[in-house]
This record gives C-alpha cells, sequence and structure tokens, in this order.
C-alpha cells in the first residue's frame, strides 16, 4: 500500500519515503513492528497536571496548540495520546531522513502527520496545520530549534495561533528517572520505562488575529515554558531550576 501524500496548494510531499526506497524495504518494516510493540506496551504511567482555567480547556474539546521544547519531545509526544484519548492530534515533522523515521513513530501514537520544519517546507505546513485546527484538530509542536539555543522559540507556533484562534498550552515533561543527553544542544531526555511520568500544562496563551510583532508572545511561551521546568522537576524531586534561562534582548 503505497503512503498517503500530504496535498497542499504548492506541492504535493510524501509522508515518509517513497515506496520502493531502501529505508522502507529494510528499516520501515522493523521499525513498525517495533513501534506496534511499543504503543500497545504501557512502558509508562503517564500523570496529567494543569490548573483549573487549563483543565476545563482541555476539557471542552477545543483544538489547541500544544508547545514543546526538543528536550521533552519524547515524552511530550509520547503521553499526550495517551492522557488525551479522545483528542485527535497532528504534529509537523522535518524532510530529514530522522523526520521520516518519526513520522512513522508518531502516526503508529495515532498523530495526523504534516511534513515541514522551519528551515524547509515551513509555510507549506502551517497552512496545512492551519486547515487540521479549524477542523477541530489540536497541534503538537516542537517550538525551539532546529538549532542552538535550547529554549529559543520561534515565531512559527505564534503565527499558527494567531492565524486559527487556538490557544498555545505551554506543556513540559518530566519522569521520575530520566535519561539525559549531555552532548545534544537539545539536552533531551528519555524517562525509563516503568517509571510514573508527568506532563504539566500551564496557562492557555492566546494570541490575537491581528498579530503585529510576534516576539512579546514568543517570550511569553519561553517563559511558560521555563517555569512549566521547575513545577515538573520538582514533582519528581529533581532538580528546582529551569534548564534554560529566558531572555528580553
Amino acid at each position: 500500500m503505497k503512503h498517503q501524500p500530504v496535498v497542499t496548494n504548492f506541492r504535493v510531499r510524501p509522508v515518509t519515503y517513497p515506496e520502493g526506497h531502501w529505508m522502507n524495504r529494510f528499516w520501515g518494516p522493523i521499525v513498525r513492528t517495533i513501534l506496534a510493540v511499543v504503543v500497545r506496551v504501557p512502558f509508562y504511567r503517564y500523570i496529567l497536571r494543569a490548573g483549573a482555567g487549563t483543565g476545563r480547556l482541555l476539557a471542552s474539546g477545543r483544538p489547541v496548540i500544544f508547545a514543546c521544547t526538543h528536550q521533552d519531545i519524547f515524552d511530550c509526544f509520547n503521553g499526550l495520546p495517551r492522557l488525551l484519548q479522545e483528542r485527535p492530534l497532528a504534529a509537523m515533522v522535518s524532510y530529514s531522513r530522522d523526520g521520516s523515521l518519526a513520522a512513522m513513530g508518531l502516526q503508529a501514537l495515532g498523530y495526523e502527520v504534516v511534513r515541514g520544519s522551519s528551515s524547509h517546507g515551513g509555510g507549506e505546513g502551517l497552512l496545512v496545520l492551519r486547515g487540521r485546527a479549524s477542523a477541530g484538530t489540536s497541534i503538537v509542536m516542537v517550538c525551539d530549534g532546529p538549532k542552538a539555543p535550547l529554549g529559543d522559540v520561534k515565531p512559527g507556533v505564534v503565527h499558527l495561533a494567531a492565524r486559527t484562534g487556538a490557544p498555545i498550552v505551554p506543556i513540559r515533561a518530566w519522569g521520575l528517572v530520566r535519561l539525559r543527553s549531555k552532548r545534544s544542544w537539545t539536552k533531551a531526555a528519555i524517562s525509563a520505562p516503568f517509571a510514573p511520568v508527568v506532563v504539566c500544562a500551564g496557562l492557555p496563551i492566546d494570541v490575537p488575529e491581528d498579530l503585529g510583532d510576534p516576539r512579546p508572545y514568543q517570550l511569553r511561551v519561553a517563559t511558560a515554558l521555563a517555569e512549566l521546568a521547575v513545577w515538573s522537576s520538582e514533582w519528581a524531586h529533581g532538580p528546582a531550576r529551569a534548564p534554560f534561562t529566558v531572555s528580553e534582548s
């Protein structure tokens, strides 16, 4: 069965590698088999923590834009479908080879995958995400990157919120036991299996439709993510500090 392409007003892009590509012939079946097992086995016990206002928003079913950092990408993307099982989710993944493998994983978890990144095809991807949000699908976005520094929130998430009317909900994740990458700029962390993982959702950030300068809202998202890092790490008895700092310059 051929992969269904993502169709936009600009061009057609395959969701993963084209049919017949060696990545699909060799790695594809292996990755899909592993993911099928991982998705079905409860390796993690996710716990959602949110304030009253955010809890009511999530319970309402209204589409939102979840904003996370590269550091928490695994736990956030893995936890949200399990915590919010009735909520349709979509995510944008880069056109890189790693992105194609990530697309397989997200599809196995139930995400609708849109291809694009801030460095290539981002405008096209944001248009597709805008349509998905208008149809009632919530979006999960990695709002920093694709390059250092960690926590440098890009304007894409703010522009998407302005164009869709969906509020931004910052999220962080922290497990009782974490494995962290010290060499990469992302400081990516993966929680150890069978350990509780808390996913903290911050207060929603509404962005006006007539958005001018996006930087004040980028700073609000970055500040909220830094504060949530303190909250989630304190819960997990980790260091009570943010993994990155927020600058107004």
